[in-house]
């Protein structure tokens, strides 16, 4: 399920303390420098003073360091702990797919179901059926093919990269490729 969060009280308080920390901190590190102008005789010489914080300053930048430092962790302990939920109207506003598409209603398995020719079409047909797995031994009772037949097949479509082989103790495990299993649904 598509998931969206929802924004507590404590939430938007402390991303509003931490928006207010982080412009007083800024504020009073930005802060402008005094110039003083200097004539000497005809030349003017221009002296900027070093900025030195007085202890207010120290002080607030210390407690507002200190309060959005805080602010930030509980943001990020509490979007971290939280599960996603959606309200009912954000609910009705979003289309949701509670399911992945079944197999059969991607574009990619049924653009391979057209262009496959038999057995590579009734293999591709049972693995399908099976959710995109089966063991190799398992595919020659669905589809009363000889094991030769069956070998030759999977070598055939594993070279077009529509599935893939993997060893499962005395059989081999036939896997639908992921890019098939890719989500795009044909339209009804």
């Amino acid at each position: 399920m598509s998931a969206v969060r929802t924004i507590t009280g404590r939430t938007m308080v402390a991303a509003t303390v931490l928006t207010i920390s982080c412009f007083i901190i800024t504020n009073t590190l930005i802060e402008s420098r005094p110039i003083n102008v200097i004539v000497e005789g005809e030349i003017p010489r221009v002296v900027q003073t070093p900025l030195l914080y007085g202890e207010m300053e120290v002080l607030t930048l210390t407690i507002t360091s200190w309060i959005a430092g805080l602010s930030a962790m509980y943001l990020y302990f509490e979007t971290s702990r939280k599960p996603w939920t959606a309200s009912r109207t954000q609910m009705e506003n979003h289309i949701v797919l509670e399911q992945p598409p079944r197999l059969e209603e991607l574009e990619t398995v049924s653009t391979a179901m057209r262009v496959l020719r038999e057995p590579a079409k009734k293999i591709l047909e049972v693995l399908v059926k099976k959710g995109g797995e089966i063991l190799q031994n398992d595919l020659c009772l669905e589809t009363n093919f000889s094991k030769a037949k069956i070998s030759r097949t999977l070598r055939e479509l594993e070279a077009r990269n529509v599935i893939s082989r993997k060893q499962y103790g005395s059989t081999k495990k036939i896997i639908l490729s992921d890019w098939m299993k890719k989500e795009t649904v044909l339209n009804p």
